[in-house]
């Protein structure tokens, strides 16, 4: 049997991994590739699943834990295995991990039954936040991992940093991974005709994560009504000293959308497709207080 190609994609929370991921899933279709999409969320709810433009037949999904940590090894292996069980085969699986997984060396679960010789990492893309990358970089290790064991450095939101920044930036990640290739783009837009490469092999040089990150929670939060992205907006700037992402989709009266909360940065776009009587956002950050946060939350709507 020959192994599957696996191509993973890493990177810090808000630095436009789904974005990334849709494209490439947009090129893989124009080569008449059969992709199966395995998508890790730190959270209970998987807000990405809504976002990605893939047939839900061949999503997989796990959830509450980063893929690299013994915490969710038997929903990886499970996923896995049935990946590489499907029929018809895939040509290629493709895997967005969580914004903090800190990427650890998966190889020992490769090499465990069932998975033992049918499964091969080609690439690892590492998106990085051009505006945010030098707020979380010291406080968060799993950052610099993300970078020390990427294949490829896509620098992310060009848009919304200095040119010169960028620059020290593309210096940093080099002395980081000096074997790293390093892209800049916006909205996650590559050529993948000349960066995808399924012909190597990629493996990481640490050690097996043990543990979720330290401090570090996730609250998914619900609720029915209309909700104000003024209160909204407000709300997530009133905790951004503990918040480092928040994703979700709400019910307003202009009708569904989709808010995103990354580096005190609130983006709010239409969400046509989301058709629920209730709300949902999920919140990631330092010990947050569930209570707490639903109950901040409810009082955003209108």
């Amino acid at each position: 049997m020959s192994k599957l190609p696996v191509i993973l994609i890493t990177g810090f929370l808000g630095a436009g991994k789904t974005t990334f991921l849709n494209e490439l899933l947009s090129y893989l279709d124009s080569q008449d590739k059969s992709v199966a999409l395995l998508i890790n969320e730190f959270g209970r709810a998987n807000i990405d699943r809504e976002l990605v433009d893939h047939d839900a037949g061949t999503i997989y999904e796990v959830n509450q834990g980063s893929i690299f940590c013994v915490c969710t090894r038997d929903q990886f292996i499970k996923a896995l295995d049935d990946i590489t069980n499907h029929s018809p085969a895939f040509d290629v699986a493709v895997i967005e991990s969580t914004g903090i997984a800190n990427t650890r060396d998966i190889g020992e679960y490769l090499s465990m039954a069932p998975l033992a010789g049918r499964i091969d990492i080609k690439q690892n893309f590492c998106l990085v936040d051009a505006a945010n990358f030098h707020k979380v970089f010291e406080t968060l290790p799993a950052v610099r991992t993300q970078v020390e064991e990427a294949s490829v450095c896509v620098i992310n939101k060009t848009d919304l940093a200095e040119s010169e920044y960028i620059s020290t930036l593309e210096n940093k990640l080099h002395s980081l991974n000096k074997d790293a290739g390093i892209i800049r783009t916006t909205f996650g837009k590559v050529d993948f005709s000349t960066v995808l490469d399924l012909t190597g092999s990629w493996t990481t040089r640490t050690q097996i994560d043990t543990a979720p990150p330290e401090g570090i929670s996730s609250v998914t939060m619900n609720a029915d009504g209309l909700f104000s992205t003024g209160k909204l907006r407000a709300f997530l700037n009133r905790n951004s000293e503990i918040l480092l992402r928040a994703k979700g989709f709400v019910n307003t009266p202009d009708g569904p959308l989709l808010v995103e909360w990354v580096g005190d940065r609130f983006f709010t776009k239409p969400a046509d497709s989301f058709h629920r009587p209730e709300s949902q956002l999920v919140l990631i950050g330092y010990k947050l207080n569930i209570k707490e946060m639903n109950a901040a939350f409810k009082i955003c709507r209108i």
